[in-house]
């Protein structure tokens, strides 16, 4: 047997969700809660003939029950009488629920969870999938459990989900009225006077610049619809965040209700045994009086609220500012090279005196005021915020005034900018958060494989312990220290932040501060026992421990170019806008190692998001033209990971190739930029992409990678990791596949591809030998049978590139050459020239030749011991003589 179930106090998400979830198990029996909310009563009663049989559980024999589907719960408090069944561990628990997960949920359970308004749409969309027919009640009854959990999609945890949903739902002729109808019942007169109660009782306190309004009542007797209530008084008194309790017969009832999107009511109220989502909870308290539930209450709300982000939070530092006498023309400049739409102005003593946006500065240069001082066309009055402004007052400011940008001064002073974009990615309007991995209803409720990533709770200290050595860990909080030491504020950046929310290790420790970084380098170098080497040209350093792995430390800074794919110009800047310079927003993401914040992951442009989609999305549309190097990296990263680059980064990843910007690199940059592609796991697939983009023959490399070729990359590929164990850094792999991709060209094209490229003398010699004596080589080992001689002479003299490539042509090929690797290319003989001198051998050639057949003789093994060694040469030298 199999029951549905839901919570107490049903409303309609949750009744609806039952009856869909009987179109997925039709042999289940929906147990209806002992409590149930007036307009879900009386939608039943009103069309009982339309729905499905309900049973009560006591009709239930507990025995025979073998699964429990729980419906927009995971909290086994919240289900009445069933709560006795959930610790049967005979029982399978199933639950399919909206609700973020809270250490009360049922831990032996399997759960179906999606990030969505509604319970409802979650198994509605699983309906859709299987083509289960529905009738024309049944899509009326699922769209109230949508509107109702959504607030007719106003409340923040709306979807375009839920809205696909509730669009195939009209489709199938779900009645708007009768919807209305029912989420609009009127007052009833009890419910009149508790709401008049709950508005003379009602008080505004004040939670870390929060404004929240509570209120209690009681009554003799039970009165329905308090959630209602709530809601309705939080619209009388124009409140974001309310809480009522009121007590009714011997038990409280609690609910809490947020518009604001930072504020968990669902965590509030756990403490008071409540459940829920986010934006609405509620509990059922009994042994507590009014006043100590609002006392716990007021305790909870202190611990849950946390601190209001203030100005200096948020501002973007340091601030480009032009003076008051340049001119509009420099003005313009600056705009265009940092790419902002306003810059403000000061003085001679720095004092802040107005802003010039673009717009204006457009205006006078097509007037012919370009040579004009700037302190002509500042903004007119000047609105300025503190550091400890709140997010709410610059909110504020900007739409009374209708400005984009608010200075942040002390003592007339600038010290950072806020602009709207700045205000609107900490107000979460978009992209407020990566929704949850969502499991994939069947039939049977297999759990499939879960991402190892949860995007929503990730603790940064706990996956660094995990992935990496205690060492690393130690070494972040050295750094931690001298960043308090010194004032700074210190970073983990880069690739390492990506890789760990990957759960991938990666121990290429990059730091960036805001101060100087040398300067910081050079104290923090004594501390780890390290050396240090400078750039002071990009103000970055490189530590190098004793383990000779090293730490990379960077200023803080903002890069311009003067043109495209040349080197950037470095200035100072803050770790918002180190981050912006950066290639793609998967490596745009921080780590604070600040004490305050530590461990804290900073991701101000949407990293996470796309790692969990998997895209490559590249910062900016300059990004290709100012450093075209970001082509081969989105490929390689796309590759490596299993990515897809985002329409628009390809976009403008083609744009950029087909306007030859990549041709405006160095050689030096193409040629380490192959050389990071080739080094690559699987190196076909990023090559057969830039093939694809067109990008390898914009750099003189026309090799079709087709599959034939691909299929060799691989044996190579599989070779070079085998055989690299006997050669250790002598066996490159990037020169065995550069051999590869230029092995259609001429000698004479091939060294002079190499001389643009700066590919090294001895590289562009091995290169050469493995083009164009290859088939020469194949062809002796093909013939016949060699001995271990014959063997070492042909295969001694080569590069051990050429031996991978040729152990990737045949299996007796291979043979050959793993003979001569494993076995023959490191037997020596006992005895050197010395040994032969003692013998009688004069200082010459014939010492060379001598211990050449005595090598070969050893190889054949015809010689097993130093002495038989000098016997022969005795032999060797009597000839010589003779």
């Amino acid at each position: 047997m199999e029951l549905i179930v839901t919570h107490l106090a049903s409303d309609f998400d949750s009744f609806a969700g039952m009856v869909a979830a009987k179109k997925i198990f039709p042999n289940a029996e929906i147990i209806l809660p002992s409590s149930i909310n007036q307009n879900v009563r009386e939608f039943i009663t009103l069309h009982k003939d339309n729905l499905p049989q309900f049973k009560e559980i006591s009709e239930i024999d507990l025995d025979k029950v073998k699964r429990i589907i729980i419906i927009d719960t995971k909290i086994a408090n919240r289900l009445g009488p069933v709560k006795k069944m959930i610790s049967d561990d005979r029982i399978e628990k199933i639950t399919i629920d909206h609700h973020q997960k809270s250490k009360e949920d049922i831990r032996n359970a399997k759960d179906y969870f999606k990030n969505v308004g509604s319970t409802t749409t979650i198994i509605v969309q699983e309906i859709i999938k299987r083509n289960i027919p529905i009738s024309q009640f049944e899509a009326t009854l699922f769209a109230l459990g949508v509107y109702e959990d959504t607030g007719n999609f106003t409340y923040p945890n709306v979807s375009f989900e839920d809205l696909d949903v509730v669009s195939f739902l009209l489709k199938s002729g779900a009645n708007l009225y009768v919807i209305s109808k029912f989420l609009n019942l009127a007052l009833t007169q009890d419910q009149h006077n508790l709401l008049e109660k709950l508005i003379l009782n009602s008080k505004e306190i004040n939670i870390n610049e929060k404004k929240v309004l509570i209120s209690f009542a009681e009554s003799e007797s039970y009165v329905e619809g308090l959630s209602v209530l709530t809601r309705k008084l939080a619209l009388i008194e124009d409140q974001d965040i309310v809480f009522c309790w009121v007590k009714m017969k011997d038990k409280i009832y609690l609910v809490g209700r947020s518009d604001d999107i930072s504020v968990n009511v669902s965590k509030i109220l756990a403490p008071l045994g409540g459940g829920g989502h986010k934006l609405a909870s509620s509990a059922v308290i009994k042994d507590k009086t009014i006043s100590e539930v609002e006392k716990n209450l007021i305790e909870s709300l202190e611990i849950n609220i946390k601190k209001p982000i203030l100005a200096r939070d948020i501002m973007t530092y340091p601030v480009k500012v032009i003076d008051e006498d340049s001119s509009i023309m420099k003005a313009n400049e600056l705009l265009k090279k940092y790419g902002h739409s306003g810059i403000p102005i000061v003085n001679s003593r720095g004092i802040l005196t107005g802003i010039l946006t673009r717009k204006d500065a457009d205006k006078a240069i097509k007037h012919g005021l370009s040579h004009a001082p700037v302190k002509g066309f500042k903004s007119g009055e000047l609105i300025t915020a503190g550091p400890n402004s709140t997010i709410d007052e610059i909110q504020r400011l900007m739409i009374e005034n209708s400005i984009g940008r608010i200075p942040i001064v002390s003592k007339n002073k600038i010290l950072g900018i806020i602009t709207r974009k700045d205000l609107l990615r900490v107000l979460n309007y978009y992209d407020s958060k990566p929704k949850q991995y969502s499991r994939k209803l069947d039939s049977n409720f297999k759990s499939p494989k879960l991402s190892n990533v949860n995007y929503d709770e990730i603790d940064v200290i706990e996956i660094i312990k995990k992935l990496f050595p205690d060492e690393v860990l130690k070494t972040l909080y050295i750094i931690s220290n001298q960043a308090k030491e010194m004032k700074y504020r210190a970073y983990l950046v880069g690739g390492m932040v990506r890789d760990i929310l990957l759960n991938k290790p990666n121990l290429d420790i990059d730091i960036v501060v805001e101060g100087d970084g040398v300067k910081f380098a050079s104290m923090l170098a004594p501390k780890l026992n390290a050396k240090i080497w400078t750039h002071k040209k990009f103000k970055t350093s490189v530590i190098v421990l004793p383990n000779e792995k090293h730490i990379d430390i960077a200023t803080a800074r903002v890069e311009s170019y003067d043109k495209p794919a040349a080197l950037p110009n470095v200035e100072k800047g803050s770790i918002r806008q180190d981050l912006y310079r950066r290639d793609f927003t998967i490596n745009s993401m921080a780590i604070s190692l600040n004490k305050e914040n530590f461990g804290k992951l900073i991701d101000y442009f949407g990293g996470r998001r796309d790692l969990k989609q998997k895209k490559i999305r590249v910062m900016h549309k300059l990004s290709f033209v100012e450093d075209p190097t970001r082509i081969f990296r989105a490929v390689r990263f796309e590759q490596r990971f299993g990515f897809k680059i985002d329409k628009q980064t390809e976009s403008l990843i083609e744009h950029a190739i087909k306007n030859d910007i990549i041709t405006k690199l160095t050689g030096v940059r193409i040629r380490d930029e192959l050389i990071s592609i080739v080094e690559e796991e699987n190196p076909w697939k990023p090559l057969k992409r830039l093939s694809q983009y067109n990008a390898l023959q914009k750099i003189k490399i026309d090799i079709d990678i087709d599959k034939k070729f691909q299929n060799m990359l691989r044996r190579v590929t599989n070779n070079y990791n085998n055989i690299k164990i006997y050669y250790g850094k002598e066996l490159r792999k990037y020169r065995l596949i550069f051999s590869l991709l230029l092995s259609n060209l001429s000698k004479e094209e091939i060294i002079l591809w190499c001389s643009e490229m700066k590919v090294k003398k001895r590289d562009t010699e091995i290169i050469l030998s493995c083009i164009f004596n290859k088939d020469k080589i194949l062809e002796k080992l093909s013939n016949k049978k060699l001995s271990n001689s014959e063997l070492y002479e042909i295969l001694a003299p080569i590069p051990p590139e050429l031996l991978v490539i040729l152990a990737s042509y045949s299996k007796k090929i291979k043979n050959k050459v793993l003979r001569f690797i494993v076995y023959l290319k490191d037997i020596k003989l006992s005895i050197d020239g010395y040994d032969l001198l003692k013998i009688g051998f004069k200082p010459s050639a014939e010492i060379g030749k001598a211990l050449k057949k005595l090598l070969l003789l050893k190889l054949d093994n015809k010689l097993s011991n130093k002495q038989e060694e000098i016997e022969y040469a005795k032999k060797i030298l009597s000839n010589f003589r003779s």
